[in-house]
């Protein structure tokens, strides 16, 4: 709560300070964080799922043939489907990178040298806590993806 109210006084300060172009341009600071720290995390996923055999929901085939030749084509469209989706995370997240570093050489030569490092600690402190959700709410998916997927071998005796 206290950093929340920091925050509100923080962007009403630099409002009147700077005037509204330049809060617009910290918030597109913000949220760009918050993007590329999203990215991160779902290539993570990504990566877990391609080293781990293990195709995400949104990318898998329902078979409505019956036959192991049809089986191995689904699973080597989704596999592919995931190498693809890999690649456009990888040129999205370079997209966003450059984008988020424009941004920050902009405002920093803009502000003064007193309210950037707040600035920067405020916006990196946000898109950690995002980062932190995210990365919690992926494992989770993952494990229970990788347990439907590929259900441990039960030994008998």
């Amino acid at each position: 709560m206290r950093e929340n109210k920091a925050c509100y006084n923080q962007e009403s300060r630099i409002l009147h300070l700077y005037g509204e172009e330049t809060t617009r341009h910290i918030r597109l600071f913000e949220k760009l964080r918050i993007k590329k720290t999203k990215l991160l995390t779902s290539l993570t996923f990504l990566l877990r799922c391609w080293d781990h055999n293990t195709i995400p929901r949104f990318l898998q085939f329902y078979n409505h043939i019956h036959s192991r030749a049809a089986n191995r084509i689904y699973q080597r469209t989704s596999f592919a489907l995931l190498r693809e989706r890999i690649h456009q995370n990888r040129r999205e997240l370079d997209i966003t990178s450059r984008d988020l570093l424009n941004t920050h050489l902009r405002k920093a030569n803009q502000l003064f040298e007193s309210d950037w490092p707040l600035i920067d600690h405020l916006t990196l402190n946000k898109a950690m806590r995002v980062g932190e959700d995210s990365k919690a709410r992926q494992l989770k998916k993952f494990a229970r993806l990788h347990t439907k997927q590929h259900p441990a071998s039960k030994t008998t005796k």
